[in-house]
């Protein structure tokens, strides 16, 4: 058990601010700031229509050949806001991957939906049979069925993912998460559950959740859980679950429990819960500064080998960063490592109008101008192709090589 750190508290309700202030009536002539998108599908298993939230990374549409994970939110009507800002801002930040963000409300019924089968002799707190307080209860199955045989294929097929999947849930979602890793664990690759209601059926997920992980087939699986040290009755489960993983140590799965200090509340700690269940999720993914100064492309490819061996999926370098290590290269004045990067860009992202800009620039340093007016033509295509916002500063540095071309001396 890893007990938490005060210091990280109020981060991210300045991400939640600035988005909600931005969905404030807009004046004329304002441009609105925009989270992500509602979509509805209809599903046959569930015999209704469901509601989403759709979150593209920034630069998505310009970018047509990159492939993303996909992070799943439950409880979205509360959730999908504060985490679809907090996976833009890690991914800025380079600590995680750029990611889809699929938001999944559960205001439809979400007892039905976000239970497990419970036994018809279980009582509530009140001594009432479940049954009878909550007759539509357990569920989870079918909505489980929902996400893996109708959400998820069709979020795949719209849009262009990776192999890797992220299952996000809190209180009841949190339940639910732990539910399907211990039932159907290659349903998801990780799975975050935050504050999760395991004394549900008497805490049967506490007894059987252990020997059921130890014994998991699906290879690469992560679980990040988290609870209010304050929340007694919770925490005392999370702490022999917690235990018996421990002495179990299950070979396939990468997991951790984080427990709050008690200044957060069941309602709060989702936010501060996802942020680090994210971090310890990509652990690593960030390359280390002192690589990134240094510009060594042979170790910075060989961290995004080791990366793509963790997640099971290939790993692509971000654009920006060997962007960044080529113009280091070029203002140092050294040519040949700057070519290098530029040109390991382009293998990385062949369709990005910034990465053969940028390569322009090396090659026109270099005196190779007409190679660089390849390049410099190539991205005001591209970003023709793909509506790039940058296309008039590609088009004016295409303009002006041609101008230098044009009064060159005739040999």
């Amino acid at each position: 058990m890893r007990q938490w750190p005060a210091f990280r508290r109020g981060l991210w309700g300045f991400v939640l601010l600035s988005v909600l202030h931005a969905s404030a009536a807009i004046a004329a002539g304002d441009t609105p700031v925009v989270v992500g998108t509602r979509t509805t599908l209809t599903s046959k298993v569930l015999g209704e229509d469901r509601p989403l939230m759709i979150h593209l990374p920034d630069g998505y549409e310009a970018a047509p050949t990159e492939r993303y994970p996909v992070l799943y939110v439950l409880d979205a009507e509360t959730h999908f806001v504060h985490v679809a800002g907090m996976v833009e801002f890690l991914a800025r930040t380079r600590h995680i991957p750029e990611m889809i963000v699929v938001g999944v409300p559960n205001t439809t019924d979400r007892t039905r939906d976000l239970t497990p089968p419970f036994s018809k002799t279980e009582r509530g707190d009140d001594g009432r049979l479940l049954s009878e307080v909550s007759p539509t209860a357990g569920h989870a199955d079918t909505f489980l069925r929902f996400l893996t045989e109708e959400l998820a294929p069709h979020v795949e097929a719209r849009y262009r993912t990776q192999p890797y999947r992220i299952l996000v849930g809190h209180s009841l979602g949190g339940l639910f998460a732990m539910h399907v890793l211990t039932h159907k664990p290659e349903s998801f690759n990780a799975y975050v559950a935050l504050s999760p209601s395991l004394h549900w059926n008497s805490a049967e997920l506490v007894r059987t959740a252990p020997e059921a992980l130890a014994r998991l087939a699906a290879p690469g699986r992560a679980l990040y859980l988290d609870e209010d040290a304050e929340e007694a009755p919770n925490v005392a489960n999370l702490r022999k679950l917690t235990r018996d993983l421990r002495k179990r140590k299950p070979a396939n799965l990468t997991w951790r429990y984080d427990e709050l200090p008690g200044q957060d509340d069941h309602a709060s700690l989702p936010h501060i819960g996802t942020y680090e269940g994210l971090r310890f999720l990509f652990n690593g993914w960030k390359v280390p500064e002192k690589l990134q100064l240094t510009g060594d492309l042979a170790r910075l490819e060989a961290h995004y080998t080791g990366l793509s061996k963790r997640v099971g999926y290939p790993v692509v370098p971000q654009e920006r960063l060997f962007n960044s290590v080529g113009y280091r290269h070029l203002e140092a004045k050294r040519l040949p490592q700057a070519l290098a990067a530029f040109e390991r860009n382009i293998t990385f992202h062949p369709d990005s109008g910034n990465a053969h800009d940028s390569l322009a620039d090396a090659l026109e340093a270099a005196g190779r101008l007409q190679e660089a007016l390849t390049h410099r033509e190539r991205a005001v295509a591209l970003a023709r192709e793909h509506q790039d916002p940058d296309l008039p500063h590609y088009q004016k540095h295409a303009d002006a090589l041609r101008a230098r071309l044009a009064a060159q001396p005739t040999p």
